[in-house]
């Protein structure tokens, strides 16, 4: 059955309007596997290994062993360790009954960062991409005028009932990112935001607070 002409002209008109509105909605650019996996190695060495190992593996007071500067700490020991655990003095549970391939590729990933010594580790965010990058930062500015600016922190973060983010310089990525997870209480309440929103929705607002945080306070 062949259809009239002015008939294929519409549809073919709404496909190119289909097709136009699709690709004005194009995706973010992928995550960096390397920054994904230290990114996803963190976020699960702090639910799973700070009350043993401290905040960073620092293992300050703490009932397992330092993990910071520990070169001696090969990488086939950090995950038979992780897989196996440790019986004795200062045990560990075996973890590779629990979590699967890519979680302990992840945490082993995240553990050598630590062993190594300070003087040559980088000081970049461990997010799981570049926070410059002018599609996520555009992302996180979608997510905060939605869900942050109206309420609590103004349009573009300014004149609202949080301090202005602004021409802010003392928010670190790390610290902006803990704070929209795990919220804050006391006079500046803050709900958590984690159970919200994914790890790579919250590092797209953090990009976004940083790219504020570049901009003139005026």
């Amino acid at each position: 059955m062949t259809h009239p002409l002015p008939f294929r002209r519409l549809i073919l008109s709404l496909g190119l309007c289909l097709w136009a509105g699709t690709s004005s909605f194009a995706a973010a650019p992928p995550a960096d596997p390397a920054r994904a996996q230290l990114a996803a190695g963190k976020s699960r060495f702090d639910k799973l290994c700070v009350s043993c190992h401290g905040a960073n593996g620092a293992g300050q007071d703490t009932y397992g062993p330092p993990l910071q500067n520990r070169p001696e700490l090969s990488p086939a020991l950090i995950r038979e360790r992780i897989v196996k655990g440790k019986h004795g003095d200062h045990a560990m549970p075996p973890w590779g009954t629990v979590l699967d391939r890519p979680a302990i590729d992840a945490l082993v990933a995240y553990v050598e960062v630590l062993r190594q010594p300070a003087a040559t580790q980088t000081a970049a965010p461990l997010s799981p991409f570049d926070l410059a990058d002018p599609a996520r930062i555009e992302k996180g500015r979608k997510r905060f005028a939605k869900t942050c600016a109206g309420y609590c922190h103004g349009h573009e973060g300014v004149s609202g009932r949080a301090p202005d983010f602004k021409g802010r310089t003392d928010l670190g990525p790390q610290q902006t990112f803990d704070t929209i997870y795990h919220g804050r209480t006391g006079a500046d309440v803050m709900p958590p935001w984690g159970a919200a929103f994914s790890e790579e929705s919250i590092w797209e607002l953090v990009a976004y607070l940083q790219f504020l945080g570049r901009q003139s306070a005026d």
